[in-house]
């Protein structure tokens, strides 16, 4: 029995970590540590900020409630208070 065995390549980009802060498109100033709300997902922390240097451009990495991790790009999130803080 001859069994022919494929041989393919995988390109894997990584991303950039960038230092930050980033400026949201509404003008709010992100920074690592902040708390930003998305309407799917709700409140979460920003633990990075990334690119990889395409038409996404900048990406926060955020961990919402339950563990759950995004890669979100800056036009679909808002800057809030910190969870457990009232904005003043």
């Amino acid at each position: 029995m001859n069994e022919q065995i494929s041989h393919f390549d995988i390109d894997v980009e990584m991303p950039e970590h960038l230092e930050g802060p980033v400026t949201l498109p509404n003008g709010d100033i992100v920074s690592i540590g902040d708390a930003v709300q998305h309407k799917k997902f709700g409140v979460g922390l920003v633990y990075r900020i990334a690119t990889y240097h395409n038409d996404l451009g900048v990406l926060l990495c955020v961990e919402f409630p339950d563990n759950l991790h995004k890669m979100l790009c800056l036009d679909v999130v808002n800057k809030v208070a910190p969870i457990g803080e009232k904005s003043p």
